[in-house]
């Protein structure tokens, strides 16, 4: 049986008393026979030595990562240190940590750690936990590719790092208290698990109803919509270009027309040569523009977490994961904590919970087969249950 256990501290300078905080709420939360955690932060908690510290002190391998904020069922804010320890008698877990991962290298490291977690696991995972770095050179959805080529499609579910630069100068990755930049943390799962998965994005109201397709494309380069130049085709509907603000601020779905549900990005930029966007974007695929506002945000997120409760109630569960886009905390300032306080008032103490915000959330979903396809996200609110 597979157990979830959570912590948290907002003690960011005092390493012992962090630690302290950590260790009492746990302490009456037997260990089964192999057990992980899961550690996400402020920034200023790596910093100050408290994660290293809360490493040391924990019987186990940890993985972990800079967030904008994050909860657990007891406290969420934006700025505190959130614990989430997963012990099984029936479920093994292998964690690794990887090379540092540049434009010019990003495979090699992925598959090296890739296959050393598997080879401590000692065989087929059915689960990949992924904290992976946030970088400008380096697409999210591209080290998702190869981790689902490498596994052979294994289902993998985290996110990219984020921290509250906006240049992520300190979106650091950790693994057993090292940290880095520009590395890989990765968690594979053996055993028992039957994770589930949900997402929320755009709430429907705010879908535009001008339709487009995808005429032309290169991975992540958009080039042609309905046969204009993208340029073109944004003046086509009214927007302005000028410094590109006001598109890479502009959310889209995307309908691959594979059954899947319509996947949210965001365009990066937008130049002459095309819009470069946070998704494979494939010629054939219809785009539809939308507006991401506080209304949205917090209908989507009780959307998520209202689907998630009913898989709960209808099937059990052993806890249950959140990765919103820290994106969408931005939109919902000077609120920014509402998000957290509406899916921590809807969760209550059902289920364990845990909730961190993403730099860029990776989640599968299901195509018209039910099966598990994965893919990288933008402004969507992703849950796993199991």
């Amino acid at each position: 049986m597979l157990k979830m256990y959570n912590a948290y501290t907002s003690e960011i300078d005092d390493t012992d008393a962090a630690v302290n905080d950590l260790t009492a709420q746990l302490k009456d939360k037997p260990l089964l026979k192999d057990s992980v955690g899961i550690l996400t932060c402020y920034y200023e908690f790596v910093e100050t030595g408290v994660v290293e510290a809360v490493c040391k002190a924990l019987p186990f391998d940890v993985i972990g990562c800079v967030v904008f904020g994050g909860a657990v069922n007891a406290h969420g804010s934006m700025d505190q240190l959130s614990l989430t320890v997963l012990t099984a008698d029936d479920v093994t877990f292998a964690t690794a940590f990887s090379d540092e991962i540049t434009a010019d290298n990003v495979a090699a490291p992925i598959e090296k750690t890739y296959a050393e977690a598997q080879s401590k696991l000692g065989g087929d995972p059915a689960l990949t936990i992924v904290l992976g770095p946030v970088m400008g050179d380096v697409s999210g959805a591209s080290m998702l590719n190869i981790l689902t080529k490498i596994s052979g499609g294994v289902p993998v579910f985290g996110t990219l790092s984020n921290d509250t630069s906006m240049t992520y100068k300190d979106s650091y990755v950790f693994r057993n208290g090292e940290y880095h930049l520009h590395k890989m943390a990765l968690l594979l799962v053996k055993g028992n698990i039957q994770p589930r998965f949900y997402t929320t994005a755009v709430s429907r109201k705010n879908v535009q109803n001008q339709e487009a397709l995808v005429t032309a494309s290169d991975g992540y380069r958009v080039k042609k919509i309905n046969n204009m130049p993208v340029l073109s085709y944004f003046e086509s509907i009214g927007v302005k270009v000028s410094g590109v603000a006001a598109v890479t601020m502009l959310p889209f779905l995307v309908d691959y027309g594979d059954g899947t549900e319509p996947a949210a990005y965001s365009m990066y930029s937008v130049t002459a040569e095309g819009a470069l966007c946070g998704g494979v974007i494939p010629v054939g695929s219809s785009l539809a523009f939308a507006e991401i506002d506080y209304f949205g945000v917090m209908e989507t997120a009780e959307t998520a977490v209202k689907m998630a409760l009913e898989d709960v109630n209808k099937n059990g569960a052993n806890g249950i994961i959140a990765i919103p886009c820290f994106t969408r905390a931005l939109v919902i300032s000077p609120n920014a904590e509402d998000e957290i306080n509406k899916s921590l008032e809807l969760i209550g103490d059902s289920v364990p919970f845990s909730l961190l915000y993403s730099g860029g959330e990776i989640c599968p979903v299901h195509n018209k087969q039910n099966e598990t396809i994965n893919r990288f996200h933008n402004l969507t609110y992703t849950m796993m249950v199991f």
